[in-house]
């Protein structure tokens, strides 16, 4: 069995990681973001940021609520891929 690739996640919802709910506006202005080994995500609006600077500081230009942000240091294929479920997806540049 192959390890889970940890996420970092951030943003303004309310969110289910690793069946676990979580609201993410209170991680985001206490501690910035949150790393969780990738099991299963859960959230109405998700945007995939590819640059961890642009991560940091993502919240100041989309506003859109809920929403969740998520970042990895390590590529997602298709399988880490099929455990994240939304409505939105949307791929940040």
């Amino acid at each position: 069995m192959k390890n889970s690739k940890i996420i970092l996640l951030k943003g303004n919802g309310p969110i289910s990681i690793n069946n676990e709910l979580l609201e993410l506006y209170a991680v985001t202005t206490c501690h910035g973001a949150i790393g969780f080994p990738l099991k299963s995500l859960r959230a109405d609006r998700i945007y995939f940021v590819r640059n961890i600077d642009e991560f940091w500081e993502i919240e100041k230009t989309i506003k859109d609520k809920p929403c969740c942000f998520i970042y990895s240091y390590e590529h997602l294929d298709e399988e880490d891929l099929s455990k994240i479920h939304s409505a939105e997806k949307l791929n940040l540049k």
